[in-house]
């Protein structure tokens, strides 16, 4: 799994360089796995993610969910009391042993940023399919800076790649926003993994989509979010949100980092340089 993944960066990176600017290779990722990944039952812990020729490295610029407010949470099924619980794979490091209810309770805030706020992508929420919940998830104190050109800052994950998930932008106080944007389930990619969790039985592909702040209604004013309203519905037909099972990461790159020379040239990509020439002489005659 890891040398597929380092196989699809590559290629990623080759497309990318061409076309540096971000804002058309928004949304796709390439995700890294780190040693000690088993999936689907096992761990599966999330080094890094690239993107237009970047990286993202976890505990670095990616960051985990430090906290979460569950709103509210309803539907009913066999498997939860609420629409969304803590779920791990088979034999994952979790932080509980079972599958877990949640509620709006403080534990259930504990135990839903326990689930979240680690790197192991095998320990997420899962949504029945019934269910509906609207979820805080903050960043920490310091929140998540905007991305420079294009590039996205909420990087996320569902399992089976068939559920929608509602995302919009919290300020420092907690406060909605911008506007809504919904990941619907055409949008998920292949994040090139997949998982078996408690609740399911067998294993199931992992989708990815990456968000970035003009996504979110946030204009050039707004350099810095600190956590994401999260909603799922339980309409029918084209409303039915299907219940997401997912995790969401946040990250900033900032730019002033472009490829070698000699790196690009490596690609064989004699255009990708000419571009990244030009783009140093931009910045160049701007100081």
């Amino acid at each position: 799994m890891i040398a597929k993944n380092l196989l699809l960066s590559t290629g990623i990176a080759l497309s990318a360089v061409v076309g540096v600017s971000g804002a058309a290779q928004a949304a796709s990722f390439t995700t890294n796995l780190g040693a000690g990944s088993n999936p689907p039952k096992g761990n599966v812990f999330l080094q890094s993610i690239e993107q237009n020729g970047q990286t993202f490295t976890y505990g670095t610029n990616l960051f985990q969910v430090t906290s979460v407010d569950i709103i509210s949470n309803t539907g009913v099924s066999a498997f939860s009391a609420g629409g969304a619980g803590a779920d791990a794979g088979d034999n994952a490091t979790k932080p509980s042993p079972n599958r877990d209810n949640l509620g709006t309770d403080t534990a259930s805030d504990v135990k839903a940023t326990q689930y979240l706020g680690n790197n192991n992508l095998n320990n997420i929420i899962d949504t029945e399919d019934n269910g509906a919940f609207d979820i805080n998830v903050f960043f920490g104190d310091e929140g998540v800076g905007r991305s420079s050109e294009g590039f996205d800052n909420l990087f996320f994950y569902e399992r089976g790649k068939n559920s929608k998930i509602r995302v919009q932008a919290l300020d420092v106080d907690g406060n909605l926003i911008g506007t809504a944007f919904t990941i619907t389930e055409d949008l998920w990619g292949d994040a090139g993994y997949s998982i078996d969790t408690l609740e399911i039985t067998g294993a199931q592909e992992v989708g990815s989509y990456g968000v970035s702040f003009d996504q979110l209604g946030l204009d050039d004013s707004v350099n810095r979010i600190y956590g994401l309203k999260l909603t799922a519905l339980n309409g029918t037909g084209d409303n039915a949100f299907n219940g997401p099972d997912f995790k969401v990461f946040a990250g900033t790159y900032v730019a002033g980092t472009v490829p070698e020379p000699t790196t690009i040239l490596g690609l064989g990509s004699v255009a990708a340089l000419a571009l990244v020439r030009r783009r140093r002489l931009k910045k160049v005659s701007s100081l």
